[in-house]
Formats: C-alpha cells, sequence, structure tokens
C-alpha cells in the first residue's frame, strides 16, 4: 500500500490541508495504525459484545 498517497487522497477527499511540517507525521501515524489494524480487525467478536448503548440527547435544563 502506497500509505503517503493515501494520506494525500484521504486529506484531499476530506478537504483537509496537511502543512508541510506535518505530513510525516501524519504518514507516520497512519503506518502505525495500519499496523495495528490485523490484530483489530482478527479479534473475535460476537453480538453479545455489542454495547447496545444508544445516544438520546436530551433538552439543557433551564436556568
Amino acid at each position: 500500500m502506497d500509505v503517503e498517497a493515501y494520506v494525500d487522497a484521504a486529506a484531499a477527499a476530506l478537504g483537509l490541508t496537511l502543512a508541510p511540517d506535518h505530513r510525516p507525521g501524519v504518514i507516520r501515524y497512519f503506518q502505525l495504525a495500519a499496523s495495528m489494524a490485523p490484530r483489530v480487525m482478527d479479534f473475535p467478536l460476537t453480538p453479545a459484545d455489542e454495547s447496545g448503548n444508544v445516544f438520546v440527547p436530551v433538552e439543557a435544563p433551564k436556568a
């Protein structure tokens, strides 16, 4: 995988501008996250692992 090309394409698709000084760090951390992905994806999950929590917004209390 060409990580540099992917980071550039993803930033463009999201409308983000990477500062030239930040780009190497973004690429480095993306490579780190990508190296962890197989462990995360290979971890077996069952329906019982779903949190089941649903966010329901409430009205803010009136002061």
